[in-house]
């Protein structure tokens, strides 16, 4: 190709950049005004685990984002088009902190949901809030994250301090169990959660075991779990390690009663788990949409939209999104985005009171979301037939 047509087509391509430029088609990410053809745009980021192994437990909570933010467009309250920037941790909080620093020197971006695990929350906290943006968790429940002193951090379901303590009244009131013992993954959300359970527990709680994540063989520590013979084994960690760990102490003849918490509550346990999975069950801080019947619409279109019906956090993702769009709603296309990260963060502050599809949303000083325990915490059984967990009902319900 000779140099002077090089020219040519270089001199066009200014001249048709210069074109987008005038019609506002700039690719910059910033906003437009909003008239006269022109279009804007807001970013939502989220974080967690998209892909690897505990990609199960983050994925439903993705599209339960994704479909607010289609609904929130689909209902034109905003000057400007909500986006999604998809950030893939893995759950790792190694990972986390380069994500956030990507997350927060854009500009455009005005507000977080998640991270999905306590871990990374912990290790992108900081970052999120030095760049003043808010950033909203639908899953991580580490009670030490509200104690940061993180004037940008809100939660959106009860913490772990509300479940451990339900669960451990669950296994001696309704289980009527007179011995348990606690097992952990030794992670930030798994060791934390079990030490509550088995604080509550007192003297009901017979020993405290943790296992090593990265292992596939729980032996020894199963052995010490037999030798102690107890009614309930109560796990914190996530399904990728509960389902190995309920199947090896079946078949190591162990026949307590396996109980675990809301990183279970994961269709894949029961793969994991075989038919050790018969009759397991878990705690979690969310209800079952399906069981609400201000969720009916949510259900349905999740289920028109990724043929299944919502999974664990997916409702309060939506929530989350919904809420953030309440924020915006009366935001101009010229607002910049420090602007608009203020104007969310005063919204989660001052909000008192907000209907949301799975629970009435007022937060503490902390970022706490206020919620009986009893009523926001929800127990679940495996169904073989449905190879999955359904829900019992909320633990006051439960312990009546």
């Amino acid at each position: 190709m000779g140099r002077s047509r090089w020219v040519v087509l270089g001199s066009l391509a200014a001249a048709l950049s210069l074109l987008a430029a005038a019609c506002g088609g700039g690719g910059g990410g910033g906003n437009q005004a909003g008239g006269g053809g022109q279009s804007c745009s807001w970013t939502v980021a989220t974080m967690g685990a998209l892909s690897g192994d505990y990609a199960s437990i983050g994925t439903p909570i993705l599209q339960g984002i994704q479909y607010a933010v289609d609904q929130v467009n689909k209902s034109g309250d905003l000057a400007c088009t909500l986006k999604l920037d998809k950030e893939d941790s893995q759950g790792n909080p190694d990972q986390a902190p380069a994500l956030a620093h990507k997350i927060a020197s854009n500009d455009n971006v005005v507000a977080v949901v998640g991270p999905y695990f306590s871990g990374e929350t912990l290790a992108s906290g900081p970052i999120f809030n030095s760049a003043k943006l808010p950033f909203i968790t639908p899953s991580a429940t580490d009670p030490s994250l509200a104690q940061q002193g993180w004037t940008y951090f809100f939660r959106a379901v009860p913490n772990d301090a509300a479940q451990g303590p339900v669960a451990a009244e669950y296994i001696e009131k309704a289980l009527k169990a007179s011995s348990a013992v606690t097992i952990d993954d030794n992670s930030q959300y798994g060791k934390g959660l079990a030490a509550q359970v088995a604080k509550k527990l007192g003297s009901v709680n017979k020993g405290s075991f943790h296992i090593d994540p990265n292992s596939t063989d729980y032996s020894s520590t199963i052995a010490q779990v037999k030798s102690l013979n107890p009614d309930v084994v109560y796990y914190g960690g996530y399904s990728p390690q509960a389902g190995p760990l309920a199947k090896q102490l079946k078949q190591q003849g162990v026949a307590a009663q396996f109980m675990s918490d809301d990183g279970t509550k994961d269709p894949t346990f029961g793969k994991l788990a075989g038919p050790a999975a018969t009759g397991v069950l878990v705690t979690c801080p969310c209800a079952d949409p399906t069981k609400l019947p201000a969720a009916s619409s949510f259900v349905k279109g999740m289920q028109q939209t990724y043929g299944q019906p919502p999974g664990t956090y997916a409702a309060d993702a939506y929530d989350v999104v919904q809420m953030i769009g309440q924020a915006l709603k009366n935001a101009s296309s010229s607002d910049s985005g420090t602007d608009l990260r203020a104007t969310v963060e005063k919204y989660f502050q001052d909000v008192n009171g907000y209907q949301g599809i799975t629970k009435t949303y007022t937060f503490d000083s902390h970022g706490e979301v206020e919620v009986d325990p009893l009523r926001g915490v929800w127990v679940y059984k495996w169904s073989n037939s449905d190879k999955n967990f359904v829900a019992l009902g909320y633990a006051g319900q439960l312990l009546k």
